[in-house]
């Protein structure tokens, strides 16, 4: 007798732990799903955002408002210098020596 009550009551434990078990993979279940779904709606969300900036930022596009809001005109060649226009740094002499060289930095 006493074996079956034994066995009845470790059956009951193992069928409420079995059942908890259950419902808490379910629940994550839900939310693994409501997840994924905000983030295909994220990434949508995206695509839509970079397709919209790839068609205002077209540089005809550009270009045109520049000039018509803001009276601006592509540079000439004119104003456009060659590298060796620009001067370069003389060495500073007076720099103390005793610097610490670093190779690697």
């Amino acid at each position: 007798m006493r074996i079956i009550i034994l066995t009845a009551v470790v059956l009951a434990a193992l069928g409420t732990t079995l059942y908890q078990i259950k419902t808490g993979i379910d629940e994550r279940q839900t939310e693994l799903r409501r997840l994924q779904s905000n983030i295909a709606t994220t990434q949508r969300d995206i695509a839509v955002l970079e397709a919209e900036w790839a068609f205002l930022s077209r540089p005809d596009r550009v270009l045109t408002l520049s000039a018509s809001l803001l009276d601006m005109q592509p540079i000439s060649r004119d104003r456009i210098l060659p590298l060796e226009a620009i001067p370069m740094r003389q060495a500073d002499d007076s720099q103390p020596t005793d610097r610490v060289s670093c190779e690697n930095c």
